[in-house]
């Protein structure tokens, strides 16, 4: 029996681990990217968008319309991630430059474009900070009735944060977008946000001998050099960071896990629950509160992926980019 057909538009802030997600994306033959949206958060937007054309380009699907966003939070203050995803946001890795132009729409123009002609039946995943979905759902309130899922990377519900001790990345880089957000969907007749944060991204890891196993199941494989080479590349970066910090080579698979849930909610178990974010806490901006007892009387607006089926998630994405080796995968 075949997969359904499912329509994506996937908003990035293109480090080392959107670029996997991408070619995640673009492997999965379930998936129909309409378009991908760029954002500044691990790098500035003009390099999160020259990265999303190069990944893009890499996995042979130039074709793929990217849309540049927001170059600047809603917040005041931000600081950007090169630390963990090197200057150009993708490790030591280095793609080709395009010399085509790129197109001209604006990212919240296009998702909304995309949400009205796809009503009821798009998907909209976001592996950075939400603040391009945050303008979008000003400008156009009705997004959370017309969209099919929503599925974000961020948060940390019952963990502690990566950047302070209670925010992660991508909800700290712009609160004020991310409460935006979370409470503008979960309402009446709108999705919720299926909030994919550290609690279930932290169990889902990939190390040199992954790659190493991949790169023998790629072997021989049409595109297997290139895409070999930059996974290794950019991971590669990760690995040295990580064992600096935590005496281990890994990476973890953040924003793959997020686009994979999107296309099987099945790979997490979620409980429903109210969440809203911290804007002006002096020690807690860009936490992530979830009313796990009911206090606030809210409506539930979010489904907070609390755990995963962690090895089926690395099977799909591995097998992934052996098809995308193979040259085969999404239309």
């Amino acid at each position: 029996m075949s997969q359904q057909t499912e329509h994506l538009v996937i908003d990035v802030d293109t480090g080392i681990d959107d670029a996997l997600a991408l070619l995640y994306a673009c492997a999965e033959p379930q998936a129909h990217v309409l378009g991908v949206s760029t954002v500044v958060g691990n790098v500035s937007l003009e390099t999160a968008t020259r990265n999303t054309r190069a990944v893009l380009a890499l996995a042979g699907r130039g074709d793929i319309p990217v849309w540049p966003g927001a170059a600047t939070p809603l917040s005041n203050f931000a600081a950007d991630a090169r630390a963990v995803h090197g200057e150009t946001g993708l490790g030591y890795a280095v793609l080709p430059e395009l010399s085509e132009p790129g197109h001209s729409a604006h990212a919240v123009d296009a998702i909304i474009g995309a949400a009205h002609a796809h009503a009821g039946r798009l998907i909209l995943v976001a592996t950075g900070p939400l603040t391009n979905i945050a303008l979008a759902v000003m400008r156009e309130p009705e997004l959370p009735r017309l969209l099919k899922r929503f599925v974000i990377m961020g948060g940390a519900y019952r963990e502690p944060g990566n950047v302070t001790p209670c925010a992660e990345f991508n909800i700290w880089h712009d609160p004020e977008a991310a409460r935006i957000v979370f409470r503008a969907f979960g309402g009446p007749g709108g999705t919720p946000v299926v909030a994919i944060g550290l609690d279930v991204t932290h169990k889902t890891t990939v190390d040199p001998a992954d790659l190493a196993a991949l790169q023998t199941r790629s072997a021989g494989k049409p595109r297997a050099a290139a895409l070999i080479r930059f996974i290794d590349d950019a991971s590669r970066h990760y690995f040295d960071r990580m064992e600096k910090r935590r005496g281990k080579r890994i990476l973890i698979m953040h924003d793959p896990l997020a686009l994979a849930v999107a296309l099987d909610p099945t790979l997490v178990a979620t409980r429903r629950v109210a969440v809203d974010v911290e804007t002006a806490g002096r020690l807690t901006t860009g936490a992530t509160i979830a009313d796990w007892r009911g206090d606030w009387a809210r409506l539930a607006n979010s489904e907070v992926a609390l755990s995963v089926d962690a090895e089926r998630f690395r099977k799909k994405f591995f097998d992934a980019m052996v098809r995308l080796a193979e040259g085969t995968g999404a239309g």
